[in-house]
């Protein structure tokens, strides 16, 4: 079969043809074996069928290069959404990370309803402990309409993993496996202080360091034998070797930053390119640096110069546009030595010739480890580019003294390990499902891959349970020779007493080292003397009580005692066996059941379902039980841009076992409000140690403070190093998350708008382009006696000065809200606020309802005074009689500037207001009131969420325009 131009290979027409059958598609090959050609064809006929497909990868870098790409071939039907950019959020192919499409199936199911196949690429990630269950809940609470196309390397328990995907999914889905790779790939190890060779080599080598029975420098006759009995060996340095046998480009995993750049210093001695290839490498790389605005950031030079050899590293640490620089670079086939960091491997399609190893061991957080199995294929996978080379190679750097030959044998040909499941859901998750499922929500979770393999595992050790009682059926109990007496007991109590006897020495050793130590008070020592004493005196009772059981010194006691011990070690199997299989069959539903508990003693949940606190959280993706707390506990409020950037940087930031330099905070006020905040959520992290939640919330962190507040205070970005030892890309990537945290403020009551967020990823170098602005959105809602073009017409000819926003009103206009006009109302000669008119959204058959919405910084009680009091100047005029205002119940303090408004005692508080009178209406009042002053109760709080909704999502189109579409491209 015939795609593009290309003759498809047996796997991938299998996989067309599911698609055409309109069936999910589950496909499993070698990297490099051309998977992305099925994805790009269930994209084509899902355009072809005028339905939406939605393209989702495991990092924004690979969200980013597949825009790019799709873009070249689809055009203006292609958009991509991550959490730094939003583009064409409508378009027929959507790409978008993995966590921001499961957060849309809990945000609004319904924006799926027109969406055909969802392609998971590197499904494989299910499997990683920290972002795994993201996966896992997208294929479990996606709508049925999606059908999936799921694309990985090597997947050993695929067909066990299929079985669950059908037990969730009621779409037919076909199972699709290639095991051969394109470009076969030869294994090879360079053994330190050696050179090349094999694992025979390695295993020869390590015996002749222990045995000492080969080499010996001084012995010729056994340097010979040496020789002789590694005939595979090849005695080189690696990367000389691997130029000179023509096996460039060459990717070079290091799983240290520092390394990388060191690695790349060190070979930067000789050069691997030609004059011409140097003069065309310099000239592409000074053109990039140009057009991403780096050619002055500190380090360039440097890196100039190991460009210029052929050589450069690639790591999480550098900026992210350097990152792009060195990518394109490498594309060009002029980067003949990249040192990378394991990230390399994840979905980019760059690969090279030879892959090489610098190590096969890794610090993963916790400890030193080898790698799995998984982790080397997908980076030896890199190596060989079909159509180019016959064959790849790899290099696995190791040190024979010290290796463990059989981690290493496991890892370069044992097998690959199953994906498990890592299901483990967030409380916003937790809160999502209780909001629609109730107490069902444990029916649910049943669904999760998690219960598919523990039902499994509870059969294993069933049978294992009913194997060790037969066995323990078998052993004949301890017979007493004497008579009336039971051998079991009789034996096990001896055992009992001897065992005390044991640990009653071990405590007088203890207390005799203590007793003769030197110095200590008389009266200390008397003490101590005396413990002894009695010490000694219990031992003795003891074994007088040992020497006169039955079992002392019996004849048989060897034969009874091996009888009682294989049967209690039978005992403790089953018991042990039996304690698993309860954890495997109630642990998920246990940690649910904690949490449950911690958020109803909370306040997020009742009987009822979700309360204020619930609903925040529930619109919240990471820390959102920290935010949430922090945000109604008032932490948020008479907040500075600066003091509310620092106190976001304290919630994201990860903490790190070993910070190095870092400069401690000295703002006085924005301690107490650390100190403080810590405090609420150290209470948070006891109450779940209580109910044994796994993980616990981790606590604010604070090393990245003083860093963030010189950054929000404009400091430039090349001294942010001075306040913390810190990588640029560290840097963004923290700034990012701050960000991000902000954004999801913007969740029904809170709004905070950067006017420029992609100011982080050109490096700005003053805060105030970012623009922090936290605000209160004041609903006003207002019931109009005549036609609502009355107000329409005060726009124009009313005595504030006024002007149409056109593109605001563009924006609103596709989403069919209806024109809207932006009043700039002045107040002693400055601009107080924005009001917009707009026709009722939700139902326009009423025609006398217009809606006043009103924006203002909410620590500005003095502005927001003075808006109200022009609205109702505008509402007089205008023939309103009554105004509503809703807002959170942690914005009482602002209440409180609104005199002669009422509220009513709810979560979300409404403030009503009959205009040109000073007596206050009570909410009963307002629905008994008459047909000339219309209700407004029936425009409900939900029709209102959904309104600030589509105004947030319009805000963020907005903001990520052309500008990051030419910059992604």
């Amino acid at each position: 079969m015939l795609y593009k131009g290309l003759q498809l290979d047996p796997f991938q027409e299998e996989a067309i043809h599911a698609v055409d059958r309109n069936h999910s598609v589950l496909v499993t090959a070698p990297t490099g074996a051309g998977k992305t050609v099925l994805a790009e064809y269930a994209i084509e006929k899902c355009l072809e069928m005028g339905r939406r497909v939605i393209y989702t990868a495991p990092i924004k870098a690979l969200s980013n290069q597949k825009y790019r790409d799709f873009y070249q071939t689809y055009g203006d039907c292609v958009g991509i959404v991550t959490g730094d950019v939003v583009l064409n959020q409508s378009a027929q192919v959507l790409l978008m990370t993995t966590e921001i499409f499961r957060n849309t199936i809990f945000d609004d199911i319904t924006r799926l309803d027109d969406v055909e196949y969802v392609i998971f690429d590197e499904i494989h990630y299910i499997n990683d402990i920290e972002r795994g269950t993201v996966w896992e809940e997208s294929i479990i609470f996606a709508p049925q309409n999606i059908k999936f196309v799921c694309l990985s390397a090597t997947i050993p328990n695929i067909n066990q993993f299929a079985e669950w995907m059908r037990s969730v999914r009621e779409a037919e889905i076909d199972v699709i496996e290639e095991l051969e790779r394109p470009v076969p790939l030869e294994h090879h190890l360079y053994l330190e202080g050696y050179g090349i060779g094999d694992l025979a080599c390695l295993q020869k080598i390590q015996e002749s360091i222990i045995y000492d029975d080969f080499y010996d420098e001084d012995d010729t006759d056994k340097n010979g034998t040496f020789e002789e009995a590694l005939p595979n060996l090849i005695h080189a340095d690696l990367i000389p070797y691997i130029q000179n046998q023509n096996q460039l480009p060459c990717l070079y995993f290091c799983f240290s930053r520092k390394v990388c750049e060191k690695n790349a210093a060190y070979y930067a001695k000789r050069t691997l390119l030609t004059a011409e290839q140097r003069k065309e490498i310099l000239h592409l790389f000074d053109l990039l640096c140009t057009q991403f605005s780096i050619r002055d950031e500190r380090n360039i030079q440097a890196f100039r110069h190991l460009v210029s050899k052929g050589i450069a590293y690639h790591h999480a640490g550098m900026l992210p546009t350097l990152k792009e620089v060195v990518e394109r670079l490498f594309t060009s086939g002029l980067i003949q030595l990249l040192f990378t960091t394991e990230t390399f491997a994840v979905g980019i399609n760059m690969p090279a010739c030879t892959v090489v190893f610098e190590s096969l061991e890794k610090y993963d957080g916790v400890s030193f480890r080898y790698l799995k199995a998984r982790e080397y294929h997908q980076m030896s996978g890199r190596a060989g580019r079909r159509g180019i080379d016959p064959i790849g190679y790899v290099y696995a750097r190791v040190f024979p003294k010290f290796a463990h030959v059989e981690s290493v044998q496991r890892i370069t040909s044992g097998k690959i390990e199953p994906i498990e499941s890592q299901f483990n859901l967030s409380y916003s998750s937790i809160l999502n499902l209780y909001e629609k499922y109730g107490d069902d929500i444990y029916d649910v979770c049943t669904q999760s891959l998690n219960n598919f393999q523990n039902i499994e595992r509870v059969r294993k050790t069933e049978t294992q349970i009913q194997h060790t009682f037969t066995t323990l059926n078998k052993l004949s109990k301890p017979t007493c020779i004497h008579d009336g007496v039971d051998g079991f007991d009789q034996i096990g109590g001896y055992n009992n007493l001897r065992d005390r006897i044991t640990e009653r020495r071990k405590l007088l050793k203890v207390e005799r080292r203590a007793l003769k130590g030197k110095g200590g008070k008389r009266r200390h020592k008397k003490d101590l003397r005396q413990k002894f004493m009695r010490s000694e005196r219990q031992l003795w009772q003891i074994e007088a009580e040992k020497n006169e059981n039955l079992c002392h010194n019996c004849k048989q006691f060897k034969t009874c005692d091996y009888s009682y011990r294989k049967i209690n070690q039978s005992e403790n199997r089953i018991q042990e066996l039996q304690n698993r299989k309860v954890l495997l069959e109630d642990y998920q539903r246990k940690q649910i059941a904690s949490r449950l508990k911690i958020l109803e003693e909370l306040g997020y949940i009742d009987g009822s379902g979700l309360l204020a606190r619930g609903k925040i959280a529930s619109q919240i993706y990471g820390y959102e039980i920290q935010v949430t707390q922090l945000l109604f506990k008032g932490f948020f409020e008479n907040l500075s841009e600066d003091e509310l950037s620092v106190l976001a940087m304290a919630i994201v930031c990860e903490d790190r076992k070993d910070w190095g330099h870092y400069r401690k905070l000295e703002d006085k006020k924005i301690k107490r409000l650390l100190k403080t905040g810590d405090k609420e959520i150290e209470s948070i992290r006891i109450l779940e140690e209580q109910y044994q939640v796994d993980p616990v919330i981790p606590k604010l962190v604070t090393q990245l403070s003083t860093a963030m507040l010189a950054w929000s205070q404009g400091c430039e970005f090349e001294t942010l190093p001075q306040y913390v030892n810190l990588a640029d890309g560290d840097f963004v990537r923290a700034f990012r998350l701050v960000i991000d945290l902000l954004r999801q403020l913007t969740s029904d009551y809170y709004y905070v708008k950067p006017n420029n967020l992609y100011t982080f990823n050109q490096r700005r170098k003053n805060m105030a382009d970012q623009e922090f602005e936290l605000t209160t959105k004041l609903r006003i809602r207002a019931a109009a006696a005549n036609d609502a073009k009355a107000l329409e017409q005060y726009c124009f000819t009313g005595s504030a000065a006024a002007e149409i926003d056109q593109e605001l009103q563009d924006d609103l206009s596709r989403t069919e809200r209806g024109e809207v006009y932006r009043i700039v109302a002045e107040a002693s000669g400055h601009a107080i606020g924005n009001i917009r008119l707009e026709r009722h959204p939700l139902n326009p058959e009423i025609g006398d309802v217009s809606q006043l919405a009103v924006s203002a910084p909410f620590r500005q009680f003095a502005v927001a005074d003075k808006l109200i009091d022009f609205t109702e100047q505008v509402a007089q005029e205008n023939g309103i009689t009554t105004l509503q205002i809703e807002l959170s119940r942690s914005e009482e303090p602002i209440i409180t500037a609104y005199k002669g408004w009422g509220f009513d005692e709810r979560p979300v508080v409404t403030l009503q207001k009959t205009v040109g009178s000073s007596d206050t209406a009570s909410a009963s009042d307002q629905e008994t009131s008459t047909d000339e002053t219309p209700s407004l109760e029936e425009d409900t709080e939900e029709e209102l969420q959904l309104e600030d909704t589509e105004d947030s999502s319009e805000d963020s189109e907005d903001f990520d325009g052309e500008e990051q579409q030419q910059k992604l491209l």
